[in-house]
């Protein structure tokens, strides 16, 4: 577990990601090349589900109320997630986006300590809000190198 961490460092490497992610999906919207199954559109559903978890798990550790509950597998949550937002205009989906990371970023400077976990799964692992934040910027880091090497391709 990461316990020596600088918190200012890891929201600012979240909110370049972010910015850099969004600006490819507005860029891209209209594309129908593909990451495995997903279109860049389909990346920003799942994208807003996992931000949202990990927001809501920073407040509720941060309340005391300890980790947000996740009890599906990973690839069924991320199927939900984009599911849900089926018909959903991309412009509709980045002002989501772009709430969910105000919050995030709230929550993250809110927490008293940023190694609290924040998401526990119902396999039994957990991730902290330094762990969150990380996976944040490598995932969306590696689905936006995934996406340019397919529309390169395509």
């Amino acid at each position: 577990m990461t316990t020596d961490v600088n918190i200012e460092t890891l929201i600012a490497d979240v909110e370049e990601v972010v910015e850099r992610g969004i600006a490819y999906v507005q860029a891209n919207a209209e594309s129908e090349v593909k990451i495995d199954i997903w279109t860049p559109r389909e990346v920003l559903c799942h994208w807003i589900y996992w931000h949202a978890a990990t927001a809501e798990g920073m407040e509720t550790a941060a309340a005391g109320e300890g980790p947000h509950q996740i009890h599906a597998e990973t690839d069924d949550m991320n199927a939900r997630s984009v599911g849900r937002k089926s018909g959903v205009s991309v412009a509709w989906l980045v002002e989501e986006m772009e709430e969910l990371q105000q919050r995030l970023v709230a929550a993250a400077r809110a927490m008293p300590d940023p190694n609290a976990v924040v998401v526990a799964r119902g396999d039994g692992s957990e991730a902290t809000g330094v762990q969150r934040l990380e996976t944040i910027i490598s995932h969306w880091n590696e689905h936006l190198e995934e996406m340019a090497e397919a529309a390169a391709s395509a």
